[in-house]
């Protein structure tokens, strides 16, 4: 590493913290409760809303409808939610919290975005407008405008871009 002036060893460092944070987070969840952040948003969601379509739920979580899809996979295959068509529209999907994805829900931690929209309300719009204007901006500066990223705080596997498959890195 080169040498860096103060601000930009401390924005580094505050973004790595970030990061670290959305992983330990993510490895919590998992490791004690066996769900992921998208998978305790969407139960999250089909518990306080009741049985919803799966656009219902792709809107209410932010969520693109192909993602949405392996989550509720993921979620079926643990007996936390089913999935229903309807009888007149078949085109139609409902999807329900089973008692087990009812208790799951229940004693699984806030998710951490939640957490932290909690702790944004607390501050004046103003604060919260610099905050995000901020990051935007840092969001250029890294180059990463293109990167589709729903508002979920969690972290998985990372993919190898394609740009760099067969490349030792």
């Amino acid at each position: 590493m080169t040498a860096a002036n103060p601000c930009s060893l401390a924005i580094l460092r505050s973004v790595r913290r970030i990061q670290r944070r959305i992983e330990l987070a993510s490895y919590e969840l998992e490791s004690q409760y066996a769900i992921t952040a998208p998978q305790l948003l969407c139960l999250r969601a089909i518990v306080l809303h009741g049985p919803l379509t799966q656009s219902e739920l792709s809107r209410e979580v932010h969520l693109s409808a192909s993602t949405l899809v392996g989550v509720l996979d993921r979620l079926e295959a643990k007996s936390l939610v089913t999935r229903t068509r309807d009888r007149i529209d078949r085109r139609r999907i409902y999807v329900e919290a089973t008692t087990l994805g009812e208790v799951r829900e229940r004693h699984s931690p806030e998710p951490l975005q939640a957490h932290l929209e909690r702790q944004l309300e607390t501050l004046s719009a103003s604060r919260q407008k610099a905050i995000a204007d901020a990051l935007d901006h840092l969001v250029i500066l890294l180059e990463a405008q293109h990167i589709e990223a729903p508002p979920v705080l969690g972290s998985g596997p990372i993919p190898k871009p394609s740009s760099l498959e067969g490349r030792d890195v």
